[in-house]
């Protein structure tokens, strides 16, 4: 009984569904490029949050639509909620203003720009990076880029689609550390 448990909770899956495709390519160039290429999306899940002394959990929302980035952040009760929109569009005060209010909150400078492509499983494509691709799989295994280190432990594929994407993933640099339990994933075609 204990290996069919073990077994079952190693075969899960993704909430269901519509993403921007039906299925990745298999090979890396090619899977990297078709996810660096999405440009909607929105995924729910958690993330647990260590900058130096100080730590929290929260619910995380993510939503890409095109260049706008939006982040939410609830504690438990609604506690502690952040909200933070990202769009190069946005004025530079309004952009810097809205980031001094993030770090303030967060107690750390959060890369927003990246953070759409690494919750996703790639690189962000405008800075440089060093990869760690699982040759087995084709999928990232690890990433180094603007001075952070994120690590994709686990994958699943999201149900009713052919579509792997990251199930967990660890953010790091220096005394920050975030952990991301993403639940659900969601598209527009």
């Amino acid at each position: 009984m204990l290996a069919v448990l073990c077994l079952l909770s190693a075969c899960r899956s993704l909430a269901p569904s519509a993403l921007p495709v039906d299925e990745l390519p298999a090979h890396w160039p090619e899977r990297r490029a078709a996810l660096q290429g999405w440009q909607r999306y929105a995924l729910e899940g958690r993330v647990a949050v260590q900058a130096g002394d100080e730590g929290f959990t929260a619910a995380l929302r993510w939503a890409q639509t095109d260049e706008r980035s939006t982040l939410e952040l609830q504690g438990p009760l609604g506690a502690g909620a952040v909200r933070f929109e990202h769009s190069p569009r946005q004025a530079p005060i309004e952009t810097a203003a809205a980031r001094q209010a993030l770090e303030s909150q967060l107690g750390f400078a959060l890369p927003v720009e990246s953070l759409r492509y690494w919750l996703l499983g790639v690189p962000d494509p405008t800075l440089a990076a060093e990869e760690s691709v699982l040759e087995t799989s084709g999928r990232l295994g690890a990433l180094l880029q603007g001075g952070w280190r994120i690590d994709y432990p686990r994958y699943a594929m999201v149900a009713g689609s052919r579509v792997e994407l990251p199930e967990t993933l660890e953010i790091r640099r220096e005394s920050v550390r975030l952990r991301v339990r993403i639940a659900h994933w969601e598209g527009n075609r």
